[in-house]
């Protein structure tokens, strides 16, 4: 029972439009404070995934 309602209370805040900008749940219960830290977080990982995937295919060439 705990279980569901840790995963009820889990909710998608920050999620990447088709065009890869960060798009916020604004109906989330959650602080504008934390929403704008996570949002933050999901566009620096964004970052940092991209840069990796290109050193990748450099080093394949």
């Amino acid at each position: 029972m705990e279980a569901a309602m840790k995963f009820e209370a889990h909710e998608e805040v920050v999620s990447f439009d088709q065009e890869g900008k960060v798009v916020v749940n604004k109906d989330s219960q959650m602080s504008k404070k934390l929403m704008a830290r996570r949002a933050i977080e999901a566009h620096l990982e964004r970052k940092r995934l991209e840069r990796d995937l290109e050193d990748f295919y450099a080093e394949e060439i």
